[in-house]
């Protein structure tokens, strides 16, 4: 029998089978037992979150590292955020000071289709393009079915134009070749339905949304749209959350503001931002309290209150605190300051 290095226990744990006390065991990174509350072994360092709730760490699919590495991963880890798939900018770069675990995308366009093979030997975990003409998307959809991988289809990355709506082209060109894709946001919310009827029908299709669609509103229309893609969430039909261009330190406080006001639970918080995301990426052993899954935790009290001081929540009081975030089983944020970076390049193999 294995002893932890580390125990970390609440009476709300998030697992798979629900939030229930728990005792999470750890051992060189790993999680090695969710056992009983007072199960904890004389010695061990115990990390005693009490009555706040410890969920797996975030896994952002769609993340921005433009303002550099150090300082956008400590914001991450700062919003519980352990795991982020990057836009590219400048190609894959090790993560020398980075403080949660980064994988990258590869970018995409119907001109590149023949560098694609060697952009995903790279170890990228899919590619992203943007709204295309059918044309393009076609051809760019067939390649990456031939690899057998996945792609993002996000209006920000390119400026092609669609023929039709951008996502109820994806949509459609993914029923025809089967493509693994999946729309970082849909161009509308009346593509809604087809979305519903493709994944009723098989097509390996997902779909999600980001902080600021799901909570930020400046008319009815808006406001329509915000609580069409929030029904969309609970009933499936939308699968995951990334931070995109909001501030990620306030993405979980952000989503589960309107959530706990919409009767949302944790349960349901942790499969929008953690196990969704980490199916869509195919990331193994991560975002899930489970025996042999990366100690990968958020400590979080979901029931403070928090003032944002950085747009576009100024002025807003957002529901819920990052007390403290794990990488592996090592505490790298303590909701005040940043500890030794220890996030790796994630790399997926063809």
């Amino acid at each position: 029998m294995f002893v932890p290095d580390l125990v970390v226990r609440s009476r709300r744990v998030v697992t798979p089978r629900g939030t229930q006390p728990a005792a999470i065991h750890i051992r060189s990174g790993k999680i090695i037992g969710v056992v009983g509350y007072d199960d904890v072994p004389a010695g061990c360092p115990v990390d005693e979150a009490g009555d706040a709730a410890v969920l797996p760490g975030l896994v952002d699919t769609f993340a921005h590292l433009s303002g550099g590495v150090s300082r956008a991963t400590q914001a991450a880890a700062a919003g519980g955020i352990t795991t982020v798939l990057a836009v590219p900018v400048d190609g894959i770069v090790a993560p020398e000071s980075s403080s949660v675990d980064i994988g990258y995308w590869g970018l995409a366009s119907a001109d590149r289709v023949s560098e694609l093979r060697a952009t995903a030997e790279t170890g990228v975990f899919g590619f992203i393009c943007g709204h295309a003409r059918e044309t393009d998307l076609r051809l760019v959809m067939s390649a990456v079915r031939r690899l057998e991988s996945t792609l993002v289809v996000a209006s920000e990355i390119g400026a092609g134009l669609a023929s039709e709506d951008a996502s109820e082209l994806a949509i459609r060109i993914c029923g025809e070749l089967r493509t693994r894709t999946h729309l970082h946001e849909l161009s509308s919310t009346n593509a809604l339905a087809s979305l519903y009827r493709a994944r009723t029908a098989g097509f390996p299709i997902t779909a999600g949304t980001s902080p600021r669609r799901l909570t930020l509103v400046s008319d009815m229309h808006e406001r329509e749209e915000r609580e069409l893609l929030w029904a969309a969430l609970a009933g499936g039909v939308l699968q995951a959350i990334a931070s995109d261009r909001s501030p990620p330190q306030l993405s979980m406080s952000a989503i589960w503001t309107e959530a706990h006001a919409r009767g949302y639970t944790l349960d349901q918080l942790a499969q929008w931002m953690c196990q969704m995301p980490a199916r869509l990426a195919r990331l193994d052993r991560k975002a899930a309290i489970e025996v042999g899954y990366d100690a990968d935790l958020v400590v979080f009290d979901p029931d403070a209150k928090v003032k944002p001081a950085v747009t576009p929540y100024l002025g807003h009081t957002l529901r819920g605190r990052i007390e403290r975030t794990y990488l592996r089983g090592a505490r790298i944020y303590d909701g005040a300051t940043f500890l030794s970076p220890c996030g790796k390049l994630l790399l997926r193999r063809l």
